[in-house]
């Protein structure tokens, strides 16, 4: 896949299976109204396999970063992020026929917002899901801008030695990293690097928030935040409660 694609349609990428996130701001929408569209999304034809609603429930700073930039994020777009909705399709082609849906815009129209941006990503599975990460729960969703000069070092680094890591964490249930391949802004336009310089997704899943806090509390944890430091410029970091729809 191209970093730098452009145009309004994607072509289909080489790889089975991409993950559209798409980014809201926080609303009030109806809950019944909301999950209805969003369970209709994968009963349709041609639907997305999985859909995910990830519901923010606070940004909160990284010690991945030092202390000046821990509160840094990634665009300044991501500091308004209240909704994340991730659509599991085969490849873009199938993303973008989901985004002309009847069923999409019933999603969209639940929200009652447009997004602030959406990235297209190849989906890397660190850590399967394990417990209440299969049907959602709680997690630590980051955005993340890299060091590397180029997204192949990056993806060596990240999804090699940083999953690596990860993997040593206590009471982890799921890791999962998405490398992005395409953006695109609030208003559906198809953006280079330059424009949204967002490299990766990165979603942590554990039993709750003091599972969270007391693996981030090991020394397993001190390792990890150090290769952070060395692979990542900047990170958005939020907690999240998600659900999922298949």
């Amino acid at each position: 896949m191209n970093d730098q694609m452009t145009g309004t349609r994607p072509s289909p990428p080489s790889t089975p299976r991409l993950i559209r996130t798409v980014c809201f701001p926080a609303t009030n929408p109806s809950p019944t109204a909301l999950e209805a569209a969003l369970a209709a999304l994968p009963r349709q034809g041609g639907g997305p396999a999985e859909v995910q609603l990830l519901e923010v429930l606070r940004h909160i700073p990284t010690d991945s970063l030092n202390d000046q930039r821990a509160h840094a994020g990634v665009v300044p777009q991501a500091d308004a992020i209240g909704r994340i909705v991730e659509l599991h399709v085969d490849d873009e082609d199938a993303a973008w026929r989901c985004a002309q849906s009847e069923a999409w815009r019933a999603v969209a129209e639940a929200i009652g917002a447009r997004p602030l941006f959406t990235l297209d990503a190849e989906a890397h599975v660190a850590i399967e899901p394990q417990g209440a990460a299969r049907e959602g729960g709680f997690r630590r969703w980051m955005l993340l801008a890299r060091k590397a000069a180029d997204r192949e070092a990056f993806r060596e680094a990240w999804w090699g030695r940083h999953a690596d890591l990860v993997r040593r964490l206590p009471q982890v249930q799921l890791y999962h990293q998405h490398l992005v391949v395409r953006r695109e802004t609030g208003e559906g336009q198809t953006v280079d690097h330059g424009a949204l310089p967002v490299d990766g997704i990165a979603q942590i899943g554990y039993a709750d928030e003091a599972a969270m806090n007391a693996s981030y509390a090991s020394d397993a944890r001190l390792p990890l935040r150090d290769d952070g430091r060395e692979l990542l410029g900047r990170i958005t970091t939020v907690l999240v409660q998600a659900r999922v729809w298949r």
